[in-house]
């Protein structure tokens, strides 16, 4: 995989993960976890970089699935600040 690929999967993971995130948001789903989750999933619900990460670790998974190329779980690490920044 060229740098140039590996560049194109992490801006459209952390788009993804922005959208996912926004629509949660807008759906009130996140409050919702704040609220009635546990002590855990209530911490993580009001950090966005912690739900930006966990976004970007799942969007990861599907594209090794889909292309079998491990390198692809490298990018929850370069797109979680890029997908922070597009939710301030």
């Amino acid at each position: 995989m060229s740098m140039q690929d590996f560049l194109g999967y992490m801006v459209i993971v952390a788009l993804l993960a922005a959208f996912i995130l926004l629509l949660l948001r807008k759906w009130r789903v996140i409050e919702w976890m704040q609220v009635h989750g546990n002590d855990f999933f209530s911490e993580m619900a009001l950090c966005n970089f912690c739900l930006s990460w966990w976004v970007s670790v799942f969007l990861s998974l599907i594209c090794v699935v889909i292309t079998g190329d491990l390198t692809l779980l490298l990018i929850p690490f370069c797109s979680t600040p890029l997908t922070t920044k597009y939710l301030i």
